[in-house]
């Protein structure tokens, strides 16, 4: 599906919310300036621009007529059938291939194990060579569920993308439905799959769709304007200066393209990610400087040099000890200002490292006791003093919670969205890419956090950096 968005900037109002008390508490390093809240449209994604201005996609919604519901019926019915007969010619057949692989390779080692494991080599082969029967099975209960969500899934009426600032300010991006739903009804549904990027120095934004590409807007003259569309998909991101955009290129996450913003010229193009194991590891994080794209995720933390392509990765040992044993599990990366400087966030801790020579310069091992865990990083402020950090394991639902670390002190020093329905979005969607829910300005001085409800809140820094 090919969209372009027409744009009418529209002059307006908005009433602005009166500030919070704790506004005189400098303990704090935010406080909340802001609300945004649409009751009758459903806010989807949202983006900070650097002066504290708060662009989002909306749609307004209205519920499936009869006609629509058997539209959809009838859709669903054939691609789950295609999908069906693909499934046990070619999947189903492939995965009890491996499963039964599995299944002796793990007998095998199992048979070298001392005797009190020997009991327990029926029950781990007849588990492994079950797999296939449980996926048929799953796939059989599924069925009616998702067929019954399809159908009754909203009828997008109106969309489009609103901006509103602290000063009260506020201006309309209307989006052409036709273009980027479909022309028939029961095809517009809520676009779960649209994200919205904003350059770190508010030039341009991003307007991820489905089909695998973005339209690109430029700001001219206080309107965003579309200057090109661009083949790829999350993650996309830039560095902190907004010189280099990078986006991950089609059909596969692993291969990336990097574009210089003047002129939109094409400076790199590096990849496939080299896996460390045969293990399948999927792309948490990517952090891109003037000269470095870093990629990590599932056991691998790689740089990719831009001026040559070439590409380093740590030692086993030294991944271990970021990310943890067996597996690495890197969540967040994020450069310094100077990209002198790699932070990162794992499933062992906090880590300060030379992204040139792996040396690791600080860390905070988490204990197995804390409870709170360095889920995904949001930003390092401008001197290098505080990240920001996502934690959402404590959570129902994958809600997370938005909390400061002091990394020169290694303690928590505020925490946002601790309070039930209050919390932020989720930051764990299966095998998708997740943009973290709280994005901060380059300086530190706003940041915007997305709450699970829909609700968009504006916090202004205390400090300058």
């Amino acid at each position: 599906m090919r969209m372009w968005i027409s744009l009418a900037l529209l002059a307006g109002s908005l009433s602005v919310f009166a500030p919070s008390k704790t506004l005189s508490d400098n303990d704090r390093l935010f406080v909340k300036v802001l609300e945004v809240r649409d009751k009758d449209v459903r806010v989807s994604k949202a983006a900070l621009l650097p002066k504290g201005g708060v662009i989002y996609f909306w749609e307004r919604t209205r519920p499936p007529n009869e006609d629509e519901k058997k539209l959809r019926a009838k859709w669903f019915d054939e691609q789950w059938e295609a999908f069906r007969r693909e499934a046990e010619q070619k999947g189903i057949p492939e995965i009890e291939r491996k499963s039964e692989e599995i299944a002796k390779e793990l007998e095998s080692e199992l048979a070298k194990q001392p005797p009190i494991i020997q009991p327990m080599r029926p029950f781990f082969s007849a588990a492994t060579r079950g797999i296939p029967m449980l996926m048929r099975q799953a796939l059989k209960m599924a069925l009616p569920l998702a067929r019954q969500h399809f159908i009754n899934q909203p009828v997008v009426v109106e969309a489009g993308l609103k901006i509103r600032y602290p000063d009260g300010r506020e201006a309309d991006i209307p989006a052409d439905i036709d273009k980027l739903y479909g022309e028939e009804t029961w095809m517009r549904m809520p676009a779960e799959e649209i994200n919205l990027r904003a350059s770190p120095n508010g030039r341009f934004l991003a307007l991820e769709t489905v089909d695998e590409s973005f339209v690109l807007f430029e700001l001219r003259e206080n309107a965003f304007v579309p200057v090109a569309q661009v083949r790829g998909q999350s993650p996309i991101g830039w560095s902190s200066n907004g010189r280099l955009m990078f986006v991950a290129r089609n059909p596969e996450r692993d291969t990336f393209t990097v574009y210089a913003m003047d002129g939109l010229r094409e400076v790199a193009s590096l990849g496939p990610v080299p896996r460390p194991t045969k293990r399948f590891s999927d792309i948490r994080a990517v952090a891109i400087s003037d000269e470095l794209l870093v990629v990590g995720g599932g056991n691998l933390l790689c740089v990719y040099r831009l001026s040559d392509g070439s590409v380093k990765q740590p030692d086993p040992k030294t991944l271990r000890r970021i990310g943890g044993s067996p597996d690495s599990a890197i969540y967040g990366l994020a450069f310094s200002t100077d990209g002198r400087v790699l932070y990162v966030t794992s499933a062992r801790g906090f880590f300060v490292i030379d992204p040139y020579t792996f040396a690791i310069l600080d860390e905070y091992i988490r204990p197995a006791v804390a409870d709170f865990f360095f889920d995904k990083l949001a930003g390092v402020s401008p001197d290098g003093r505080y990240a920001a950090v996502l934690h959402g394991r404590e959570r129902l639902y994958g809600w997370a919670t938005l909390f400061f670390w002091d990394i020169r002190e290694k303690r928590i020093v505020q925490k946002i969205g601790t309070e039930r329905g209050r919390m932020l979005d989720t930051i764990s969607s299966g095998f998708k890419f997740v943009y973290p829910p709280a994005m901060l300005t380059n300086d530190w001085q706003f940041l915007l956090a997305i709450r699970q409800d829909g609700v968009l809140e504006l916090y202004r820094g205390q400090r300058k950096y």
